[in-house]
């Protein structure tokens, strides 16, 4: 398939995981892609990969939470590639910690991340995607719509971000912006892989995660960059607002 020939997309969190797989599928797909993630190694890995497709690649080292750098890859973005046609804003973090112990800190940097971040992003690109009559995919998680014990912050700026994408899709729906929310259960990724647990013996782990009725196993990232893929393309046309659960039933 090349559905997205001729389509400039920029991604974030590009480095590793779903960002990395998808910028991997798209590239196959016949994309030019905009990669951004702090993890410059990683960034270069997912570029060398995404080459070999044959496609056109620029990457940027991007902290989310911070306007200054989002406006000036956004800007560069258009101007390397010549323009925007799909956002995906993938990158996030993710904290476990009992809830009675969750700092501000801690309350500032996964909001900053998660959801201003997005904010900024969608906000920053709108004009480029007006002019392209391009789209949107958000990345909330299951965690938004089912209770996760120790993930009370990270599904609220989850659940944050799937909010702001609904009301995005409404108010430019009209103008042709198209804005969904993919929603992962669990996935195999470095940020599931190895998260900041304190204190793992004073955790109930039958309180965390949801499963996955229809492998018993975690997701791999292909299959959530697979849906995506879909919602970015052409295929989507008249998908917007929408909430798209590969969670393998999960959440069911």
């Amino acid at each position: 398939m090349n559905r997205f020939e001729s389509k400039k997309v920029y991604v974030t969190g590009a480095a590793s995981g779903i960002g990395q797989a998808t910028a991997i599928r798209l590239a196959s797909e016949g994309a030019s892609l905009y990669l951004t993630d702090l993890n410059e190694e990683g960034l270069a890995i997912t570029a060398e990969k995404c080459e070999q497709y044959g496609a056109k690649v620029v990457t940027a080292k991007l902290d989310v939470s911070d306007q200054a750098q989002v406006k000036a890859t956004i800007a560069d973005c258009a101007k390397q590639l010549g323009g925007i046609d799909a956002v995906l804003n993938i990158a996030g973090v993710l904290l476990i910690e009992h809830f009675e112990k969750t700092t501000i800190e801690q309350f500032d940097f996964l909001v900053n991340v998660n959801f201003k971040g997005t904010f900024m992003i969608c906000q920053e690109a709108m004009p480029h995607l007006l002019e392209s009559g391009g789209n949107i995919v958000n990345c909330s998680s299951v965690s938004a719509y089912g209770g996760v014990g120790y993930g009370v912050l990270y599904g609220a700026t989850k659940g944050a971000v799937s909010a702001m994408t609904r009301g995005i899709a409404v108010e430019f729906a009209k103008k042709g912006i198209r804005c969904n929310t993919i929603i992962p259960g669990e996935v195999s990724t470095s940020m599931t892989a190895t998260p900041s647990i304190p204190d793992p013996e004073s955790l109930d782990f039958s309180l965390m995660g949801r499963g996955n009725p229809l492998t018993g196993q975690t997701a791999t990232p292909d299959k959530i960059a697979g849906a995506i893929a879909m919602l970015a393309s052409e295929d989507g046309a008249y998908i917007n607002g929408a909430e798209i659960r590969a969670d393998g039933g999960g959440l069911s």
